[in-house]
């Protein structure tokens, strides 16, 4: 079964290993995890942006050479709901580079495939993710505000070559067209949609857009990169990616494996990560990523860290 690869590469138990444990136990068990990431000495990374003063990040990834287009009018504005998500943060590079790898965890596992659906959340402007893995996957959609829409549809466009040549298909020739509420590149089966965590339902028709899907209500995996720095928005995100994880235990396949959830993320204030580890851990059943199966520069000696979640309703370890 795929699900017990992805555990046995895991090699351990859940960071909270019994399935009833009180309060106490639980918060016991996120203190522990931050104090082990947050007691090193960790790089100095500033806040975390690629460069948030530049219009374009030419950025090289497992060979592949993108340009990124970003907001640095968005970023400084005083724009409501937030502008996190109009520049390139610096795991981003290293985290899209990492997963979308045939030697990664979850194509070691074999979690994710040719046949995957992979749905990310807070993608932000860059689209970098989207436009690494897809070429691996059947298709990805890529969620966040309305406001990212334009960029990710530019840069989905300019950078479909990548997706293109790493499929054996050549270069894309296809026109960029306007920004709509759910746009996509057929050629890389990318496809952005709107979605907001406080208040959009996660329902099967994220997956309308998708090309080639008929009959599929639900996703393999689940993606969060960089997408916890406001303590507010803790329990929004982590109410989505369970609802979006119910979506295939209400499939009549009772085959198939969970959905995966994967969230990667900058090691800045340990009291929002706390904050975050103990509600994830309500809901999930939580694994680090080993050391051992990451690259260096997204360990958490490097300033980073990536956790897996596993609804808790949908397995039980």
């Amino acid at each position: 079964m795929k699900l017990e690869k992805l555990l046995q590469a895991l090699g351990q138990q859940p960071i909270e290993s019994s399935e009833e444990v009180c309060q106490l136990t639980r918060l016991l068990c996120c203190q522990l995890e931050t104090f082990e990431l947050f007691a090193q000495e960790l790089p100095s990374q500033n806040l975390g942006f690629v460069d948030s003063k530049a219009s374009t990040v030419e950025l090289t990834i497992a060979g592949r050479d993108l340009t990124i287009h970003q907001s640095p009018g968005v970023l400084s504005s005083n724009r409501a709901g937030g502008t996190t998500g109009a520049v390139v943060w610096k795991v981003t590079p290293l985290f899209a580079e990492w997963i979308s790898s045939a030697s990664s965890l979850l194509f070691q596992s074999e979690i994710l495939s040719s046949n995957s659906l992979v749905l990310e959340l807070g993608c932000g402007i860059s689209a970098l993710v989207g436009l690494c893995l897809a070429p691996r996957v059947k298709g990805y959609v890529l969620t966040d505000q309305p406001y990212v829409a334009k960029f990710v549809e530019q840069n989905v466009a300019e950078n479909a070559h990548i997706s293109a040549s790493s499929t054996g298909k050549g270069k894309a020739k296809g026109k960029k067209t306007k920004a709509t509420a759910a746009s996509h590149s057929k050629d890389n089966n990318v496809v952005f949609t709107p979605l907001d965590w406080e208040t959009d339902e996660a329902t099967p028709s994220l997956l309308t857009n998708l090309p080639d899907t008929a009959g599929r209500k639900s996703f393999d995996a689940i993606i969060a990169c960089d997408c916890i720095y406001n303590e507010a928005l803790i329990d929004p995100l982590v109410s989505t990616c369970a609802d979006i994880c119910r979506l295939r235990t209400r499939e009549s396949d009772t085959e198939a494996n969970p959905t995966i959830c994967v969230v990667a993320q900058q090691l800045r204030d340990d009291q929002v990560f706390e904050g975050w580890l103990a509600r994830f851990m309500e809901s999930f059943h939580t694994w680090r990523a080993p050391d051992e199966l990451l690259p260096n520069g997204l360990k958490p000696s490097s300033g980073f860290v990536v956790h897996i979640g596993i609804l808790k309703e949908a397995y039980t370890p």
